[in-house]
Formats: structure tokens, sequence, C-alpha cells
């Protein structure tokens, strides 16, 4: 069996999405693809973009289960997708959810499917935003998914903990020190050789995997999740850093989505609430101009790869693309494009390709032929 998650709403997920399927993007502890595989016990693979799929997709014959990606699981869904006989395709309010298939994905062979109604609740990702706007709720279905059964090592008597010690697990290898944990406000989870430096203070939900820093005297609000290798000081709130990105100094981030390798510089400052506290209007790429988000706290949205120099100011509801580095005086404008060097200046891609395996290699990761295509193609269409 194999699952194939396949991406409805790719453009409303952009600039995180250029360099990924929007079921790579994590939502909570894990990303979405991980869910799926943890509550249906196998691998899975993505439908999206062409360019995408060259390395997100592979062949493979057999049964699958399709997903649409813009569907969060949940116990009751996952129990209706597993009741599914080949050809059956769940709806729910006009919507297609699940699909089950003797035939590996072939789009051919399920138009005659038999239509199976899903009456239970159901929670859609429909933009970028509701990433961090769902990230509570899936923190705490992630924690109870990966923590079942198992025990979590001590906190040291140096930490100072309100609320319930079940709601906090610490991976091996994980140093915490010195910290005030709150998780009366949601679960807390120390990934595997994580490290939280001393006088940190953060209130749940909240997330941080493996390898990660977080720094002295970091103040961190649920619910924020923090990827892999990051590195994360200042003050945050209810945000999600996708991996491997830094903002290891002073100034606020809120209510945002960072991509991978992204790089804010000291004293970089986010607003997610405009000063006439309405709702702001985002860059929309399916139309091609701003639209209201309808949202009242939206901080910005950053594709992979991008940085900011000290004391760089965001916007309220901002859009930065893949490869971008912003600075200068004043606020930049709130639609980025990929691959811009400062306020008009074209980032030239060999350079920026050159600067991106360099900071790969200095985490000990390394980027692939895949990743140069990938953004060869996203320096074309942005």
């Amino acid at each position: 069996m194999k699952i194939v998650l396949v991406d409805t709403n790719w453009k409303k997920f952009l600039p995180v999405a250029f360099t990924r399927p929007v079921s790579q993007l994590r939502c909570g502890i894990l990303k979405m693809n991980e869910k799926w595989e943890k509550r249906l016990g196998c691998d899975s693979v993505a439908v999206s973009e062409d360019y995408l799929n060259k390395k997100f997709f592979n062949d493979f014959e057999g049964s699958a289960i399709i997903l649409n990606s813009k569907v969060l699981p949940s116990e009751e869904l996952i129990r209706s997708i597993q009741s599914l006989n080949n050809k059956e395709i769940l709806t729910h309010n006009g919507t297609w959810l699940a699909i089950k298939s003797e035939q590996g994905y072939n789009e051919e062979s399920w138009k005659q499917s038999t239509q199976i109604t899903y009456n239970g609740n159901i929670t859609y990702l429909e933009a970028w935003w509701d990433l961090y706007k769902y990230n509570g709720q899936e923190i705490e279905n992630d924690f109870k998914l990966i923590t079942q059964g198992r025990i979590s090592r001590p906190l040291s008597v140096s930490n100072n903990l309100i609320g319930s010690k079940e709601k906090l697990f610490i991976e091996e290898g994980a140093y915490l020190e010195g910290c005030t944990l709150n998780t009366q406000t949601g679960s807390i989870y120390i990934g595997k050789n994580a490290e939280v430096m001393e006088g940190s203070v953060i209130r749940g939900g909240f997330s941080v995997l493996e390898e990660a820093k977080i720094k002295l005297g970091a103040k961190i609000y649920g619910p924020t999740s923090v990827g892999p290798k990051c590195r994360i000081g200042g003050e945050v709130k209810n945000s999600i850093i996708q991996g491997y990105s830094n903002k290891s100094h002073d100034g606020y981030l809120g209510n945002s989505v960072i991509g991978e390798w992204v790089n804010l510089g000291a004293d970089t400052n986010c607003s997610n609430l405009k000063n006439t506290f309405s709702t702001a209007k985002v860059w929309d790429y399916e139309a091609n101009n701003y639209k209201d988000s309808e949202e009242i706290f939206i901080g910005c949205c950053i594709g992979d790869y991008s940085k900011t120099g000290i004391n760089t100011m965001i916007n309220t509801a901002s859009v930065i693309g893949v490869n971008s580095n912003l600075y200068g005086s004043g606020f930049p404008e709130k639609r980025v494009p990929s691959f811009q060097w400062g306020p008009n200046e074209a980032y030239l891609f060999n350079k920026a390709w050159e600067t991106n395996c360099s900071i790969a290699s200095m985490l000990g990761e390394e980027l692939k032929k895949e990743d140069k295509l990938i953004l060869k193609k996203i320096h074309e269409i942005d």
C-alpha cells in the first residue's frame, strides 16, 4: 500500500510551496505526509506541480490510498478511509477526500468511482496562514501520536515547570536547563539532541525538533513549531519554522510561516497586526493581486533560502519569495518576488546556488541536483 497526497490548492501556499508540495509542509510537530504515514502505517509520495514531482513522486505498482493534501487527518476520518473498497471515493460537501485504488495512481482507473459521503468533522487547510491557525490543534494531535506509550526523559531540577509533566516530553540527548515551561496552555515537545538554553521562557503548545537550538533568554508563545537544526532567539508567537532556518537574535516574529534555510538578521521585526486593527490584504499568487485575507493577526510567509539584513522591518501580511535578500532602510514591499537582491536588483542564480550550498554544508547537509532544478524553475516563474 502506498499513500499518494495530491495538491488541490498549491498556489494558496506560495511562497513556501514553491519548493515543496503542500503535503511536505509542517503543521504541528509533523509534516502533513508524516501524519498520514504514521496513522496509516505506510509510505507516501506527493503529486503537485510537474517540476516538483521529479523530486517528490516515484511511480509504483499496487494498491494506493489517494488523499487530498489540504485535509488534516483525524481518527474518525482515518476509520472511514480504511473502510473504503477499490474504486470508492470519500467526499464531503462536494470535496473529494480520499480514493481507494488497486491500480496505483492512475486517474483513468477511478473515473467511475462509487461516491461515499463522509458526514464527520473535517479540517481543511485553505491558505498558508491556516498552517499557524491550526498549529495548536495539530501539536496536541501529533504529541499524542508520537509519545503514546513512551516515557519522557526526566526534567532537570534547574527548570521551572508550570502545569502537568504529562504534557511535556523530552527526547534522548536533549539539553534543557534553567528554563521556565508552561504546559497549562499546551503540550511541549523537545526533540532528540535539541538544546533549549538557559533563561528561555516557553508557553505551550510548542515543539522543537532534532538538533535545533533555542537561544539564551528566548521568549516563545505557543502554538509555535520549530523544525530540525533551526536556531531561534528573541520573541516568537504562533509561528511555524519549517527547518534549517535561523532567527538567532532579538526581534519579533508572530503569526508567520517560515520556510527552510531562511536567515533573519539581528533585530529583524515582523508586524502581525495593522495599527487600524482591521483585516490585512495579502498577495494572492492565483489572482496576481492583493486580496483580503480576512485575518486580523497575520505576519509573514517567507520562502526557502531568503534572508534579511539587520534591523529589517517586515510589514503585516508580507510574502517574501525564494532566495531573496532583504536589506535597506524603511519597509520592503509587502510582496517580494523570488531571487531579488535588495530593493530592486536581481539575485544571479549561480551566485545564489553557491551561497545555498555553503549554508547547507555548515549544518552538515548537502543540497541535491533535484534541489537545483527546482530553484531554476522558480527563477523562471517568479
